[in-house]
């Protein structure tokens, strides 16, 4: 399943991130100059996080794709310790400073 929102600073819908409703994984790919970097996090969309809680996410990956790093967490960890904030002219998100993550390898 594909997540698409709307993205103000665009003016259009862009992917969100996709979610695997057999593993129950969700994986967002990300560019480095999207992070947040006061708090060295990447954010994660209300809405989103909403379906995913409402699906049964067990797991979340980000993957930074111009550095070739991936990130993982427990799903309901993440809910745990992440806060929600509005930065700028963005949306209501979930943000999760790295270190809550942990560095995985990706999938071939």
């Amino acid at each position: 399943m594909v997540f698409k929102v709307y993205n103000k600073c665009l003016g259009r819908e862009i992917t969100a991130g996709h979610f695997n409703s057999k593993t129950k994984i969700f994986y967002k790919a990300v560019s480095t100059h999207s992070k947040l970097l006061v708090l060295n996090a990447y954010g994660i969309e209300k809405c989103v996080v909403e379906e995913l809680k409402e699906r049964g996410c067990k797991l979340i990956q980000i993957e930074e794709i111009n550095m070739g790093n991936m990130y993982e967490i427990d799903f309901d960890k993440f809910i745990e310790k992440a806060i929600l904030r509005t930065f700028g002219n963005s949306t209501e998100q979930y943000y999760l400073p790295l270190k809550y993550f942990t560095k995985a390898e990706k999938a071939s």
